[in-house]
Order: structure tokens, then C-alpha cells, then sequence
């Protein structure tokens, strides 16, 4: 209980330092930016509003947890590192693993505020109450997705220059939704070897594009609980995964 109190003090402090800065405002200005233009393109097509409207919206929000993951948490420790807050941090008895921990937890604080503002408005936009059950198992899909990020992140931001974690990051985020694609191209050119390797990549790569719930079409047929199950479990080991490699990068890692 202790050490869970301690992590969450971490995180509280990083989130409400986070929130000071303009940046998290930026993420807001243009989720909104987003739902408006989604309402203003769906009044100009009356035979598919709902689904224009939702679609857009609902990759709006994606795009913002996603975008506050990455840059979050590819710049949180080295952040800290360059303030010299850190050093005061590691002068106390705390573990470096919750120093780890209290970033990604202040980054799923984040994203959670984020996701709640523009989900709520997204339904005043939409006018409905209907597809309230709908519109919150997409949100939590793009969360889980921003919490494996996040992990991953940070890990590539304890080993590497922000900027370039950053890119790996983005890249990371978008090779998981193209595996069907590139599996496609690959069963085109009938090459065993490459099929093979496709394979082994698939094994170990967090598979987005099999929870890709941000669309009208899943807001009215809802997945099913067995699916949503797969989709918590199978994001959460790969987030402890992500978080563990960076808890032992962090702790081998010299900071000066």
C-alpha cells in the first residue's frame, strides 16, 4: 500500500505539471478542432451524418491519446533529468521502478481526462444518449492502445534521445495496425521466407488492428464480452512488458 501511495504521488505531481503546460492545452484545442470539423463534414452529406460524425470524432480522440503517450512519455524522464528534479527525487529511499510507474500512471491520467472531455463532447455534438454503451468500449479500445504506448515510450525514452523515441514511437503505433496490410502485399509476392518472417514479426507485435473499435459500425454492434476481455488482457501484458524493460533500463541507466 505504501509503495502504490508513493507511485501515485509521482504521478499526481507529473500530471498536474503536465496540465500547466501548453502543450496538453494544444491536445485539447485540436481534439476540439476536430469534433467541429467531423459535425461540420457530416451536415454536408445528410445519408451517412451519424457515421461521419462518429468516425471522425472518434479518431480525433484516438489521434489525441495517442499524441499524448508518445510525447509524454518519450520526453517525461528526460525531462526530468534535465531539471535536475530527478536527482532530488532519487535522493530519497524510492525505487527507480516507481519512478517508472508514476510517469506512465501521470501520462493514463492524462489520456483518461482527455478521452472523458472529448467523449462528453462528442455526445453534445452528436445530439444522442443512444450509443452511450457503444461510445464508451471505442474510447476504452483507444485507451488501451495509448496505455501500451505509453509503456513503450517511456522505455524507448529512458534508452534514447526524446526526438528519436518519439519516431519509433509513432512508427510503433502505426506497423500495429498495418500487419493485415502487410501480410497482404506479402501473400501477393508468394515468398516463403518473407511470409515466415511476417510471422515471427506478428508474435511480437501488439495487435491493434483486431480491437480497431473507432467507428460508427461498432458503436451500434457493440464487440462482445469475450472480445473486449481479449483486448484488456492482451494490452496490459504487453504494457507490464514495455514497463518492466524500462524499470531495468532506468535502473542500469547513469544519470549525471
Amino acid at each position: 500500500m505504501k509503495h502504490f501511495y508513493t507511485i501515485w504521488i509521482l504521478a499526481k505531481l507529473n500530471a498536474r505539471e503536465w496540465i500547466r503546460l501548453k502543450f496538453f492545452h494544444l491536445i485539447i484545442f485540436f481534439g476540439l478542432l476536430f469534433i467541429g470539423f467531423s459535425h461540420m463534414l457530416s451536415s454536408l452529406t445528410f445519408s451517412v451524418q451519424e457515421r461521419l460524425l462518429y468516425d471522425f470524432g472518434l479518431a480525433g480522440l484516438e489521434l489525441g491519446v495517442i499524441m499524448i503517450s508518445s510525447l509524454i512519455g518519450t520526453h517525461s524522464i528526460h525531462r526530468e533529468i534535465d531539471r535536475k528534479t530527478l536527482f532530488v527525487i532519487l535522493a530519497r529511499p524510492i525505487p527507480r521502478s516507481h519512478i517508472i510507474l508514476g510517469a506512465w500512471l501521470s501520462i493514463l491520467i492524462l489520456c483518461f481526462l482527455f478521452g472523458s472531455g472529448f467523449l462528453f463532447s462528442l455526445i453534445i455534438s452528436s445530439g444522442k444518449m443512444s450509443y452511450n454503451v457503444g461510445l464508451l468500449l471505442a474510447a476504452a479500445s483507444s485507451l488501451l492502445k495509448a496505455m501500451v504506448v505509453a509503456s513503450y515510450a517511456i522505455a524507448l525514452g529512458v534508452l534514447v534521445r526524446p526526438i528519436l523515441a518519439l519516431g519509433a514511437t509513432i512508427s510503433y503505433w502505426i506497423l500495429n495496425y498495418s500487419l493485415p496490410d502487410i501480410q497482404f502485399f506479402i501473400s501477393k509476392l508468394k515468398d516463403d521466407f518473407l511470409m515466415d518472417m511476417f510471422v515471427a514479426l506478428e508474435r511480437v507485435m501488439p495487435q491493434f488492428y483486431r480491437y480497431n473499435w473507432k467507428s460508427f459500425y461498432y458503436i451500434t454492434n457493440m464487440p462482445t464480452q469475450n472480445e473486449f476481455l481479449w483486448a484488456v488482457f492482451h494490452s496490459l501484458a504487453w504494457t507490464f512488458f514495455w514497463l518492466f524493460l524500462a524499470s531495468l533500463f532506468f535502473r542500469k541507466k547513469e544519470i549525471v
